[in-house]
């Protein structure tokens, strides 16, 4: 830490049991954490306010689920605030940064082959022919998924295993940009392009969405602390980070725009269509509607797709809420935990329990649609109900 710095940040404080030294400047801004929640938020707000013919009936049925998501995001929202209350804590300079940036870059690169294999059947340097049609490259991996069901655990463990690695690398590289040097940035770019990679192989925009969300909260933080400076202003703070701000716009944009061609690649196109479903569902939009006729086409398809692809959990949540409460024994909160425990001791009991397998009791099928996160949080609250 050079001299200014070590003028504005207080010392660390000792600890025994610290591992990392960490200070405690003045209180950072929360904008992180709102935002994040806002957009939490904003995926209900749109579930139900978007013309989407979800098959809920009854008004009963709504008030149930818009009570208990209320709920839900009320204690959510409180804690949030709670635990980030009081003074701000943040990392002193951090030893061997470099080597831990190295050590993910090199995690992800060993990842991409096998995990290529497994999921889709072909290896990482066939990416320009998956690139060139993302439909098909989707559509093998619903098929090989469903031919190498519950043989794909090493490669799970693996993953998991590594993921602290391969995850770090991104919001550390963000945070320590000005100190990293080549190599760190070196790593930061070897991880990008793996990740990258590997949502083309699948034909998925998982990949990219946590690429956007790590890297512009890590983003955020910096600049929350960059303001919290007594030396630093907001005007500052904000020319000091517009190059970076404008390339996550632009990456936002290109993402979007890939979103839209998966999803067109996917249905065969959708310039003479009138309406898209949810996978095979009946579960459709009509594209026509007023409130969003409006709209360019390519924009209202976009979107829409958008929003049955991020907000359809809280329908397979307004199923789980209709099935009693059944223990998956510690092992329901993960898919990946659940093929690992059923290829251990060969006992498909906790995952035939799960809410997401039984919803397919109403053509709600785990293999090809989501239910939000909060149906883990109705594990335990669902008695009421």
């Amino acid at each position: 830490m050079n001299r200014a710095a070590a003028a504005i940040l207080p010392t660390a404080t000792p600890s025994r049991w610290r591992v990392v030294p960490v200070v405690d400047p003045a209180p950072a801004t929360r904008l992180p954490l709102l935002l994040v929640f806002a957009y939490v938020v904003a995926t209900f707000a749109l579930f139900l306010l978007w013309p989407i013919d979800w098959p809920i009936y009854y008004w009963s049925e709504w008030f149930r689920l818009i009570l208990y998501v209320t709920l839900a995001y009320a204690v959510l929202g409180g804690t949030m605030l709670v635990g980030s209350a009081g003074t701000s804590r943040v990392v002193a300079p951090l030893p061997g940064l470099t080597f831990l940036l190295i050590a993910g870059a090199l995690a992800s690169a060993l990842l991409l082959v096998p995990s290529c294999l497994a999921y889709t059947g072909h290896p990482p340097w066939e990416v320009l022919d998956a690139l060139r049609d993302q439909g098909a490259a989707y559509r093998r991996l619903q098929a090989q998924l469903l031919a190498t069901s519950g043989q794909r655990n090493s490669i799970v463990v693996l993953r998991a295993l590594l993921a602290p690695l391969t995850y770090a690398v991104l919001p550390l590289g963000v945070l320590r940009w000005p100190t990293i040097g080549w190599l760190g940035r070196a790593a930061m770019v070897v991880s990008l392009t793996c990740s990258l990679v590997f949502s083309i192989m699948r034909g998925t925009d998982k990949e990219i969405v946590d690429l956007f969300v790590i890297g512009s909260a890590a983003l955020l933080v910096r600049m929350g602390r960059s303001a919290a400076r007594p030396d630093r202003t907001t005007t500052g703070t904000l020319r000091r980070f517009w190059l970076a701000g404008l390339t996550m716009i632009l990456f936002l944009a290109m993402a979007q725009s890939l979103f839209t061609q998966r999803k067109d690649e996917r249905i065969g196109g959708y310039v003479s269509r009138t309406e898209i479903c949810a996978n095979d569902s009946h579960i459709c939009a009509d594209l026509d509607n007023p409130w969003i006729a409006w709209l360019p086409l390519r924009q209202r398809f976009g979107l829409t797709f958008f929003i049955l692809s991020t907000c359809s959990g809280y329908y397979g949540l307004d199923l789980a809420l209709d099935k009693p409460f059944e223990s998956t024994f510690g092992v329901g909160h993960s898919p990946a935990a659940l093929s690992v425990y059923q290829a251990l001791t060969n006992d498909p009991a906790p995952h035939l329990r799960s809410f997401t397998w039984r919803n397919g009791d109403d053509h709600w099928s785990e293999d090809y649609y989501w239910s939000t996160l909060l149906i883990w949080i109705a594990v335990t609250t669902h008695p009421l109900w």
